[in-house]
């Protein structure tokens, strides 16, 4: 009876890690158009990609998702990094940065998200579209007052950025321009 008894647990305990483990992380809103016409624009947003870790398998907070933003009026597209912290953090977020291959790029913060958590929006330039659809490999960087953290992608982390970035392109360019009635 007592053998069984440690296999129950034993069971529980592994389910309960992986429930753990799939928390962290979920993609519910990724890859759908978002029209939002009162800011006259489309967004939508990828897949998360949790870069940090847990019991040295299982990923977790923080995470990154990319975000692109369509303008109605001009069709002009802007692509944004989004890094979630994943606790609160009570230093001044300074920035993120992005290695490809052996070039770091210094990305622009465009904003600063305070809620439950930190998300850290920075803008991504024409040139770093363009390495991120190149690149081989990626380090993203998160810098506060106090540290700088570094977290390197994995290889299938890195290909769910690439193919992130073109399926997320692809959704906005096939967008059709927004019908909008101003009183």
């Amino acid at each position: 009876m007592e053998r069984n008894d440690k296999k129950v647990r034993f069971l529980v305990l592994i389910i309960g890690l992986v429930a753990f483990s799939l928390a962290g992380c979920s993609g519910s809103r990724s890859f759908v158009i978002q029209h939002e016409p009162s800011l006259e624009q489309i967004t939508a947003e990828s897949e998360e990609i949790c870069i940090g870790s847990r019991l040295y398998f299982f990923s977790g907070r923080p995470c990154i998702k990319l975000k692109g933003e369509k303008d109605n009026n001009s069709g002009v597209t802007q692509y944004y990094l989004r890094y979630e912290i994943g606790s609160f953090d009570v230093d001044l977020a300074l920035g993120t940065s992005l290695k490809i291959g052996d070039t770091w790029f210094n990305l622009k913060k465009s904003s600063t998200d305070y809620s439950n958590t930190i998300v850290v929006s920075s803008l991504l330039e024409p040139e770093v579209l363009n390495a991120i659809t190149a690149g081989k490999s990626f380090v993203v960087s998160y810098t506060n007052r106090a540290k700088t953290e570094n977290y390197t992608l994995t290889g299938s982390q890195g290909t769910y950025l690439k193919e992130g970035l073109i399926r997320l392109q692809r959704l906005l360019e096939s967008e059709q321009k927004m019908v909008i009635q101003k009183k």
